[in-house]
């Protein structure tokens, strides 16, 4: 304990110190009052900038935007000057004016450092998205419709006709690729040459090959050649006779170059129109009262359909 003792006759000041009484100048004794008074003002301060400190960052934890992110505040005499970690340019002015909002802060100043993605955030909740929404075009693989054709043979055997047929789609995108045809025919053979047939010739020809295209959004375009088997068929009329009537057909190659457009006219529903030529050649046996005959007759058709597809996966 240290007690200081004035005495108006002496002309030094004693100081007693655990006992003993030491004479000490007047200045010393100032300076030491000063120097306790001094103490005792910069405590009250430091007690000062700390609640403040605390007001702050309690501002940024109530926060929906600040409330994750590291910043550290520091309070000088009522001055604030922030550290951390930000992300865009946005959240350092959102923490300059909350920490200017809150009593006893006579200013701030930033020390934030900005970055792309902050290693120490956590995105809120609200943030994430929980559905992300369908694409215009979406990234389809397999498309499956009908369509509907108008066939114009170039043979004298078939005339012209409608019909309707399978439709399949694939989507790999602009470049090569595969390609799938289902040109389907049903017609009726003609009268020709001195003969009636009195039948109704059905092509249901399977085609693989390849095709190139283009895509640029919602629209698609190419040109394909596919090949394979056409499937026949032959419905004959019984209940009428004739001579040189087809009473059987074979199955047949068949060939179709052509050249198409796409468009997607909603998300999963396509649209298509198509254009080309199917070169097949198959058998028919006619017969007669005396005599049975084959031969093959040219099936070619030229080709103009519309369809509309489906994506299912």
């Amino acid at each position: 304990m240290v007690l200081v003792v004035l005495v108006p006759r002496v002309a030094k000041p004693m100081v007693i110190i655990c006992g003993k009484r030491i004479q000490l100048p007047m200045f010393a004794v100032l300076a030491g009052l000063g120097l306790f008074a001094g103490c005792s003002a910069r405590g009250t301060v430091s007690l000062v900038d700390a609640q403040t400190a605390v007001q702050v960052k309690t501002a940024f934890v109530n926060d929906v935007t600040l409330g994750t992110l590291p910043i550290d505040v520091r309070v000088h005499s009522g001055m604030v000057t922030l550290q951390g970690t930000v992300s865009s340019m946005g959240e350092v002015d959102r923490a300059l004016a909350l920490a200017r909002l809150v009593p006893g802060v006579v200013g701030a100043r930033s020390e934030l450092e900005i970055r792309a993605t902050p290693a120490a955030r956590v995105l809120p909740s609200a943030t994430l998205p929980a559905l992300a929404p369908e694409p215009e075009s979406p990234s389809r693989f397999v498309a499956v419709g009908a369509s509907w054709s108008r066939m114009q043979p170039g043979g004298q055997m078939l005339a012209s006709a409608s019909s309707l047929g399978p439709i399949l789609r694939l989507r790999p995108g602009s470049g090569f690729g595969p390609s799938f045809g289902f040109s389907w025919i049903k017609d009726e053979l003609q009268a020709g040459a001195g003969t009636s047939p009195l039948a109704v010739l059905r092509l249901r020809p399977v085609m693989a090959g390849g095709q190139y295209q283009v895509v640029q959004g919602r629209l698609a375009a190419g040109a394909s050649l596919v090949a394979g088997y056409a499937f026949n068929r032959l419905a004959v009329d019984t209940t009428q006779a004739g001579p040189g009537r087809a009473i059987a057909v074979t199955n047949s190659f068949a060939w179709r170059p052509g050249a198409w457009v796409w468009y997607d006219i909603f998300p999963r529903v396509s649209l298509n129109v198509f254009g080309g030529y199917l070169f097949t050649r198959p058998e028919l046996t006619f017969a007669d009262d005396v005599s049975i005959s084959s031969r093959r007759v040219n099936a070619g058709t030229a080709i103009l359909s519309v369809g509309v597809a489906y994506w299912i996966f």
